[in-house]
């Protein structure tokens, strides 16, 4: 499923259009050419807070059909739009979807002008993953787990990098492909380039796995705040549910306190000094935090708690930073047996390429790309 530029060998008669159009501005993001090309869209694939996103295909001249790509459409002349374009044709990342081609056309619905953002396509998202082995009442297999985990890590090992906060990282918002084992973050919708000492909005990321600094209103965030996203990520796939749930903002907090403890008072005031919400400041159980994690994440074995608890962390200065991710023992494995097996497979598969750095990635990692990357591939 997914897309490249290359012609497509599906036989287009025997796909249920949607809808077609021709569009007069396809910019190829990769060598910046401008054509006229025919779209046919053929399945709507998913519905945001910034617009919609179906799978088409796409040609030239109604012989080489490119795709199937999954196009998002926003309206134009928006502050996400333009933002989420911009940040999408400089990516480029193994573990990042790729942009392949963007163009602007008016809507018969409305009369009015969408960007269309044409996108690779993999077959699933992570959340339907998770979904899927909850629904069975199984469980992920914990190799599945590091795979995800160490993919999503290493997509933001560049992000970071760059500046660029996703801040809206949650199953749904990452791509896979379960027989590859491949994994993309998508959805740059809420994405923005951070900048030192400029106010950011706090109400930002989906509840379920925004950070506690942004629960309490803080607006001098960093990166981090996608740490702790990707934290809940690694905690759903071994719960097969969201770890933390509030029904409400503010009970976000609560929730958070049931499995870390109360937040400090110092973490309360340095995220926002004029914070008056509740403070949970009261121990909402008894025994140490680490027994929690025990309790809830015990067949992720010693390193995944270990993981866990210092990613999960009120403080965004101490929660571990991509690489010091990467280089955690929890993905030894990963190094050790190359391979695992895609669900209902018999047979072991390859894993993708996870130490094919590059020399910006390298650069990032410094001293741990050692403790990264196996000995037998440096």
């Amino acid at each position: 499923m997914s897309a490249t530029g290359s012609t497509s060998s599906i036989n287009h008669n025997n796909v249920e259009k949607t809808n077609e159009f021709i569009a007069d501005d396809v910019t190829s993001n990769r060598s910046n050419t401008v054509r006229r090309m025919l779209i046919q869209e053929y399945r709507k694939i998913g519905r945001g807070a910034f617009g919609t996103v179906v799978q088409a295909y796409i040609t030239p001249n109604k012989e080489d059909w490119y795709g199937p790509f999954a196009i998002k459409k926003v309206p134009a002349q928006t502050e996400y739009k333009s933002r989420e374009l911009e940040i999408l044709r400089i990516t480029n990342h193994p573990n990042i979807v790729k942009l392949e081609y963007f163009f602007t056309h008016v809507s018969p619905q409305d009369h009015k002008v969408y960007q269309h953002l044409a996108m690779e396509c993999l077959p699933e998202t992570l959340q339907i993953e998770i979904s899927r082995y909850a629904h069975n009442k199984m469980e992920l297999a914990l190799k599945h787990v590091k795979l995800y985990s160490y993919q999503i890590a290493r997509g933001m090992l560049y992000l970071h990098a760059l500046g660029i906060c996703h801040r809206d990282i949650k199953p749904s918002n990452i791509l896979v492909d379960p027989n590859t084992g491949v994994l993309k973050i998508c959805d740059f919708g809420s994405a923005k380039r951070l900048e030192i000492n400029q106010p950011s909005i706090s109400y930002i990321c989906s509840r379920f796995y925004r950070a506690p600094e942004l629960i309490l209103g803080c607006t001098q965030y960093t990166t981090q705040v996608d740490i702790w996203g990707l934290g809940c990520v690694i905690g759903e796939m071994l719960l097969g549910k969201a770890i933390f749930q509030g029904q409400e903002p503010l009970l976000q907090l609560r929730e958070i306190a049931k499995l870390l403890g109360p937040p400090d008072k110092k973490f309360i005031f340095f995220s926002n000094p004029g914070y008056d919400g509740p403070l949970y400041s009261k121990p909402l159980f008894s025994g140490t935090s680490q027994s929690r994690f025990e309790k809830y994440f015990g067949h992720a074995g010693v390193e995944g708690i270990d993981l866990l608890m210092k990613v999960l962390v009120y403080e965004p200065e101490i929660r571990l930073s991509p690489r010091r991710i990467l280089a955690h023992p929890f993905f030894d494995d990963l190094k050790k047996e190359q391979y695992f097996f895609p669900r209902e497979s018999t047979q072991p598969v390859h894993l993708p390429p996870l130490f094919d750095f590059s020399e910006y990635e390298l650069q990032i990692l410094g001293e741990f790309a050692n403790k990264i990357i196996p000995q037998n591939e440096e």
